[in-house]
């Protein structure tokens, strides 16, 4: 489990058509990091032709989302070590049920506020981007209060049943009774979110993704910090719901008193009302979908096991989403805005910019994929206390979904840019049925193990419909595709090399 996540890579940008053609927007092109040009409040007028290109923008903002997604990796990472030796598994294991339900409920409540102030041809218009925040304000009261009064009633009735049918001594997850209270502390996180200002999406629109990094860098230090000393003091999975509704508190502070951009305020306009629904109807059926896919895992093991093996199954986990989060990371914060930019501009370099993405990234992360298949066992008894030891054959099997997630998100972006949402609600629902059905079956076969290889098989759910999506729009290669498979390889030999050299240690 990633006790310093809050969950960002889970969203899913969407449209139901593509993207406008309109003239470049004053605003629209400010400078990665620390730009030249003021916020697009109307007091100072940039100039359109000074404004960096998209490849220099993309490029500078590729580095800063790179380095600042490595550090905030290594942040985690360093928390997840320390928490490891002062919390037991079973209150990682609480944990992952918390964050599951509450991520469950902004993903089925979400209709993309941000990925259309990021789009939209009136993004940085204030009586859109005030509208939005009305709205967003107003869905984070709804879900906090539906997760007092909906979710907690069905995670009892659940725990009593599973408590009555508990067996061998062991306490299923959803009955432990500090779960409830856990649930209903971390709503607060989700009204506390509703107040994050917009700037945070006019920010990204810009590509300034140097100033949006650097503030993320330091709310989740504190937040990490704030867990450490709460863990170390009072050893209760309390620590990661307190340091959680820290994090989400500093950074709604900070989105709105650091970032360039007007300020907020309650507003409604019907039009920028209208067209924040209208485009976001997909966006709710792709993250619903996205939300079995992407947390399925682990609100379905609460079924089958115990705390403390969802927690040990959380930490393997964690350790293999690290590169997929990565790329994740990266195509939403740049790629995105990047390829929606020569989907209005340039449609016909849409192929032939992709696959240069694609090249670097998969260079990038493929081999160390593929070294994570062969050497997950001895990272974790390397790193870990002994409870621990059983993550190691998992984080192995779940490697392999690993390398697969590391190639489909740029492929989701590229599909976005050029407006079709639909494909990616297909390739969401193609991943989620594979593991409704996959995870009973492999539970029934051969129980945890074949539960986590059904999970590591789950991206072929999607990724056979993605590819073809690709191909009706003119943009898949299948020899390029395979390149993949000679990265992974590369990164198996070296793993098979390591491994040999510490065996004879």
């Amino acid at each position: 489990m990633d006790p310093g996540n809050v969950n960002d890579n889970l969203k899913g940008p969407a449209e139901t058509a593509p993207p406008p053609v309109t003239p470049p927007r004053e605003g629209d092109a400010g400078a990665v990091g620390q730009s030249p040009h003021p916020p697009h409040d109307g007091s100072v007028k940039p100039d359109p032709a000074n404004a960096p290109s998209v490849k220099t923008l993309a490029v500078r903002g590729s580095a800063w989302a790179l380095g600042g997604n490595i550090t905030q990796q290594g942040i985690r990472f360093a928390s997840n070590l320390l928490l490891t030796r002062l919390l037991l598994p079973e209150a990682f294991g609480l944990m992952t049920v918390v964050n599951v339900v509450l991520t469950g409920l902004q993903m089925f409540s979400d209709i993309g506020i941000g990925p259309s102030i990021i789009q939209h041809k009136r993004g940085e218009d204030p009586a859109f981007y005030n509208t939005a925040w009305t709205i967003q304000v107003i869905r984070g009261f709804v879900l906090g209060l539906t997760a007092i009064a909906i979710v907690t009633p069905l995670v009892y009735l659940l725990g009593g049943v599973m408590g009555a049918n508990a067996h061998d001594g062991v306490e299923p997850v959803y009955a432990d009774p500090q779960l409830l209270p856990l649930i209903c502390v971390g709503a607060l996180s989700a009204v506390i979110s509703g107040f994050n200002s917009t700037k945070l999406f006019t920010v990204n629109r810009r590509l300034m993704i140097g100033t949006l990094t650097l503030m993320e860098v330091a709310v989740q230090t504190v937040g990490v910090g704030v867990m450490a000393y709460w863990a170390w003091h009072y050893h209760s999975v309390w620590a990661l719901v307190g340091g959680s509704l820290v994090t989400a508190a500093l950074k709604m502070i900070l989105s709105h008193a650091v970032l360039p951009g007007g300020n907020n305020r309650f507003h409604f306009e019907r039009e920028a009302f209208n067209d924040l629904i209208r485009y976001g109807r997909w966006i709710f059926l792709s993250t619903s979908a996205l939300f079995i896919a992407a947390q399925g895992d682990r609100l379905l093991l609460g079924l089958y096991v115990s705390k403390a093996v969802l927690g040990v199954y959380s930490i393997a986990y964690f350790l293999s989403e690290a590169l997929a989060q990565m790329i994740a990371f990266v195509t939403r914060r740049v790629f995105l805005p990047a390829f929606s930019r020569v989907a209005r501009d340039n449609p016909d370099r849409m192929r032939q910019n992709y696959y240069k993405v694609r090249l670097r990234l998969d260079a990038l992360t493929l081999p160390a994929a593929g070294a994570l298949m062969v050497l997950g066992s001895q990272i974790v008894d390397l790193l870990y206390p002994e409870k621990y030891i059983e993550a190691g054959w998992m984080l192995q099997a779940l490697a392999i979904r690993v390398a697969f997630a590391c190639t489909l998100p740029t492929a989701v972006s590229c599909l976005l840019a050029i407006g079709d949402s639909k494909s990616v609600f297909a390739g969401n629902l193609g991943k989620t049925v594979t593991l409704l059905v996959g995870i009973p079956l492999g539970w029934h076969y051969g129980q945890m193990h074949g539960v986590v290889w059904m999970i590591a098989l789950s991206e072929l759910g999607s990724l056979p419909i993605l590819w073809w999506r690709m191909a009706r729009h003119g943009l898949l290669s299948l020899p390029r595709e395979a390149l993949a498979v000679v990265f992974v390889a590369l990164g198996l030999g070296a793993g098979w090399l390591v491994s040999t050299a510490l065996s004879g240690l």
